[in-house]
């Protein structure tokens, strides 16, 4: 990248000056590929960069042909607030890119619920999971004694669990749990963000009184965007006969020695909504932070062995991916399950099988309209894994859909594609 290349995006640097940009547009498009990266060039009529450029090169690229076109039109210049707007806001929704939104998400709701319970522990914050039958529905609640008892009511929801009802539903759910904490407090991530905006959520949280955080596993950071207020509606009653149903033992005790969290958390940027934004772009290009994430070492992958998704209907396996220790026999496993399908529905039970063990090894079933999937491990599956087992389940069946059904009538396999599959395997369950 020549100094020319460089100074363009210093300006969009600057043009952000102290705001916070919730989604580094540098990270979204390392994540990418050059292949991707030249398709939304073509769909955008920008230009591309030589062939052998770098991925900054094309961001380089396509800030200096956005700000033509944002210099030029006024309609974009009252559509969004800033170039840097307008470049984030074109990348984040075209369709080759827009998959990558995932990255500044959480496969598993459980994964996002330790993260935060991790910070919380460090600032001195008891974490308590809610109470088996919980009618507030939260995620955590927190206790501290200042000397007074000061409580929090937390609910956490991932980008995918942002849609519009969803949303609605939360502003009922954040009045009922005023009612037995000091505050409520809201967690969600930057693809959440997105789905239902910044200004609106900010507005929205603002209005009920909430502390909103919003947690960044591609840089990982916690950003601390509106500062809640008491509630006014908080009834000591309600919040004791709460209290007493919390489990005995909190997830997270105060951190006493070490700090425990391994998201950087600053204060002093936090609490000020007006000084948060949905993008940013930093003119020293920084590629740590993607290359750390892919060389740490995978969570599941010590202790996971194979993984197959099968039929549902036919029992007949469609595909299965295995690590190199792994010697399980793909029919002899899928006949196995349909017996154990089988024989948990006659005997009464639950409708399907969910985990047992089988040869030494631990068997985490789930199941989808059209195939069920059943992954293979040497230790029991923890909570975040089996979430992370639904979401790779109804994002198969989502993509494949008409695959699914071919297969039904063929037994094809050869129209799945598994080079595909692999790769969306291996980065949904962390392996």
């Amino acid at each position: 990248m020549n100094s020319e290349e460089n100074a363009i995006l210093r300006e969009y640097e600057e043009e952000t000056g102290n705001k916070y940009g919730l989604i580094c547009l540098n990270c979204f498009v390392e994540l990418c590929t050059v292949e991707e990266l030249q398709k939304f060039a073509q769909t955008q009529n920008v230009s591309s960069p030589v062939e052998s450029s770098s991925k900054l090169d094309y961001l380089s690229q396509f800030a200096r042909d956005f700000k033509e076109k944002y210099d030029a039109e006024k309609r974009l210049r009252k559509e969004f607030e800033t170039q840097t707007e307008f470049l984030g806001d074109s990348i984040v929704k075209d369709e080759v890119l827009k998959p990558h939104l995932i990255d500044f998400d959480f496969y598993a709701k459980q994964d996002l619920i330790e993260i935060f319970a991790d910070y919380c522990a460090d600032l001195g914050i008891s974490v308590y999971n809610p109470p088996e039958e919980d009618e507030y529905n939260l995620d955590l609640y927190l206790t501290r004694k200042t000397p007074l008892l000061r409580t929090e009511a937390v609910f956490v929801r991932t980008g995918a669990e942002m849609n519009e009802k969803n949303y609605k539903d939360l502003f009922y759910l954040i009045t009922e749990a005023s009612k037995i904490s000091s505050w409520t407090v809201m967690v969600t991530t930057p693809y959440g963000i997105e789905i239902i905006g910044l200004d609106k959520i900010i507005k929205d949280m603002e209005k009920l009184r909430v502390w909103l955080y919003v947690v960044n596993p591609v840089n990982k950071k916690i950003y601390g965007i509106t500062k809640g207020k008491t509630s006014k509606d908080q009834d000591s009653d309600l919040r004791d006969n709460y209290i007493k149903k919390l489990p005995r033992e909190p997830i997270r005790a105060p951190s006493q020695v070490v700090d425990i969290s391994k998201y950087e958390f600053n204060e002093s940027e936090s609490y000020k909504s007006k000084n948060f934004v949905r993008f940013e772009i930093s003119a020293e290009h920084d590629v740590a932070i993607i290359r750390d994430r892919e060389t740490q070492e995978k969570k599941y992958v010590k202790n996971f062995r194979t993984l197959m998704i099968i039929h549902k209907e036919t029992g007949i396996p469609i595909f299965s991916y295995s690590s190199e220790q792994s010697n399980l026999d793909d029919v002899l496993v899928s006949g196995f399950l349909t017996a154990m399908d089988n024989f948990v529905s006659e005997i009464g039970g639950t409708d399907s099988l969910n985990e047992i063990n089988y040869k030494g090894f631990y068997v985490q079933a789930g199941y989808g309209e059209n195939v069920k999937m059943a992954a293979f491990s040497l230790q029991p599956s923890d909570f975040a894994f089996k979430q992370r087992l639904e979401y790779l389940i109804n994002e198969f069946e989502i993509e494949y859909d008409s695959q699914i059904q071919e297969f039904a009538r063929t037994g094809n396999v050869a129209i799945f594609n598994t080079e595909a599959i692999t790769k969306q395997v291996r980065k949904i369950l962390d392996l």
